[in-house]
């Protein structure tokens, strides 16, 4: 009876408890009902839950190296694995667009460069890039004050996928720190260009990754679209664009390079940076001339091939009509490296029509030739350790657009072309191309503008309409352009040795000696090739002299002794003093110097 009265009053309990969660419009699962929706909960996946790292990676291709990635070929997913190593320890990135639009942006951009590491907070790992603007000694107390004055730059972060494995390393989903708007064309195109384009993650996906010891390479295809459509004599659909974006993840150059410091007599590009560890110094600034790491091979001899020569590559995708041309250029800088003791210190070689390897790739530097229609112009970065100032990649970019500006640009200029309704087609101007993002330095890079290929252009008829015998034409083009070219390339792997523009250097010699091949021959066209020089072209009936500097000037030779001399096993104090002794001689005539931020473009401020 007891039973039957507890299992009334139970019942009545739970009916009583139906009845009021009626009346809230909800209804109370069972006792049966709740156990069998635990069940499933429990055989159900849990959001976020980690599965076990032998898990995730099988079936998987491994590509191993300096960081570990899994590749799933049939989904084209990618997980990359992160070592208890990889935390914290200082890493470089330099980032590339391989290929673009072709309307808004180029391909072959060398774009950030920067230091980077893992964090670890929780299941999140985080790309952090370092801030190095403000520094001191690890030792120094002053160290503790400026931890707590800057901050890091959260560039992407990923939840870890998986359990630890035997050594501790985890898997993350690659495509949180590597599919995203790389170099933020959605904001520049889509906000502030008023395209419309926006970045579309969902058709985004992993083109390429090769891994080294030293080095990773990912290269990614990256989707934008709008939906309005946009025009473009490049553009197949105006809804929809891709880019590949190149990473190149590297260890830091571990070497026996020692910095050099910079002097502001002498025209290199620097790595520098605010350091606090004393008080007391002249300037509030450490400054490092940014140059590569050459040492003679044999440092007893007086002339000596370097252990490692400056190589770059001709691309494959050159005309072959051109590539000596450009061979020529790079190995130009030879003889400046002959007066300091360097044999074949700069090395032209030819990419194979065979190669697979991208020469968005720290390990080659490139002369590329590229294809943005319209637009006249070349490009000379390089990438440099920021601790240290030691160059360590580059590739100058050419657009093929050059070439033909020498034979169309004339044409519209004098005669542009019109539209139907009478208006004038005006020429595609470069400056519309998104360049401003490139370099994170004002005047680090040099790009070479419209205006410099009319010049050329100009010559180049003017050259044609004065020869006298028809038959010499071609050969007279053909002779112009390979100077043209040479020029051009020259100029920019001087960009990629560390120098800048000296743009007084084209006013130390007279017309006369400029004319006269033998004097060019030995002591150039100008002071440097680092000038923006216009086609030396003869007057009517006088006898015409080098187009464009085939050899070195003097202030070629000069900055060359100070960056790239090599003493051995010095004191610093005793290559203090040879830098001093080299330096002094900036008051000599033909070592004139002034460069980008001396001009100020047309500003009353300009020096010159």
């Amino acid at each position: 009876m007891r039973s039957r009265a507890i299992i009334s009053a139970l019942l009545v309990a739970m009916l009583c408890m139906l009845a009021v969660d009626a009346s809230a419009g909800r209804r109370v699962r069972t006792f049966s009902e709740q156990s069998e929706a635990t069940k499933k909960k429990q055989q159900r996946p849990q959001r976020g839950k980690q599965k076990p790292y032998a898990e995730l990676i099988k079936d998987k291709v491994a590509i191993e190296g300096l960081f570990t990635f899994y590749h799933d070929t049939t989904d084209n997913d990618m997980l990359m694995e992160i070592k208890p190593e990889h935390i914290g320890p200082v890493y470089l990135c330099g980032e590339s667009r391989v290929q673009s639009d072709g309307r808004y942006t180029d391909n072959g951009a060398m774009l950030g460069t920067y230091p980077f590491y893992f964090k670890q907070v929780g299941k999140t790992i985080m790309l952090m890039e370092k801030n190095l603007r403000l520094r001191a000694d690890s030792g120094a107390p002053v160290r503790h004050a400026l931890d707590k004055a800057i901050s890091d730059h959260l560039i992407a972060s990923a939840t870890i996928k998986s359990q630890p494995n035997d050594s501790g390393a985890v898997l993350i989903d690659a495509s949180e720190l590597f599919i995203r708007d790389a170099s933020n064309i959605g904001y520049m195109l889509g906000q502030r260009g008023k395209t419309g384009h926006r970045f579309d993650s969902k058709h985004s996906y992993f083109d390429n990754v090769k891994s080294f010891p030293e080095n990773s390479e990912i290269s990614v295809k990256l989707h934008y679209q709008t939906s309005r459509p946009q025009s473009g004599i490049t553009l197949q659909d105006g809804y929809s664009m891709y880019h590949t974006y190149h990473y190149s993840l590297s260890t830091l150059p571990e070497t026996d390079y020692e910095p050099r410091v910079a002097d502001d007599r002498i025209g290199y590009f620097l790595t520098q940076w605010q350091d606090y560890t004393q008080m007391d110094r002249e300037t509030a600034y450490t400054r490092y001339i940014n140059r590569w790491h050459l040492k003679k091979k044999n440092p007893d001899a007086r002339i000596s091939e370097p252990e490692e020569p400056i190589v770059f590559w001709v691309d494959k995708a050159t005309p072959e009509e051109y590539r000596d041309a450009i061979a020529e250029a790079i190995e130009f800088w030879n003889p400046c490296f002959e007066a300091i003791g360097f044999r074949n210190a700069v090395v032209a070689k030819q990419m194979p029509d065979t190669a697979t390897w991208d020469p968005a790739d720290v390990r080659y530097n490139v002369i590329q030739w590229m294809i943005n229609p319209g637009a006249a112009y070349a490009v000379g970065p390089s990438r440099a350790n920021p601790f240290t100032g030691q160059i360590y990649d580059a590739d100058i970019r050419l657009s093929a657009d050059w070439i033909r500006y020498m034979f169309t640009s004339v044409e519209e200029t004098i005669g542009p072309t019109v539209g139907h309704d009478g208006s004038v087609i005006e020429p595609f101007d470069p400056a519309e191309l998104l360049h401003e993002h490139e370099c994170d330095q004002p005047f680090h890079t040099c790009t070479y503008q419209r205006d410099a290929a009319i010049d050329g252009a100009q010559a180049l008829t003017y050259l044609l309409s004065s020869a006298g015998d028809f038959k010499n034409k071609d050969s007279l083009t053909k002779e112009y352009v390979h100077a043209y070219l040479v020029e051009i390339i020259a100029h920019e792997v001087g960009h990629t040795l560390g120098l800048r523009h000296n743009f007084k250097a084209s006013s130390i010699y007279t017309l006369e000696e400029i004319s006269d091949p033998k004097f060019t021959h030995q002591h150039s066209t100008a002071g440097t090739i680092m000038d923006y020089l216009p086609a030396n072209m003869a007057a009517p009936g006088e006898e015409q002299g080098e187009f464009y500097a085939s050899h070195p000037g003097p202030w070629d030779y000069w900055v060359i002794e100070y960056g790239y001399s090599d003493w051995g096993d010095i004191e610093t104090e005793e290559e203090a003093e040879k830098l001093k002794e080299i330096a002094s001689r900036a008051g000599q005539p033909e070592l004139i110097y002034l460069t980008d931020e001396d001009t100020f473009g047309w500003s009353t401020r300009g020096l010159d």
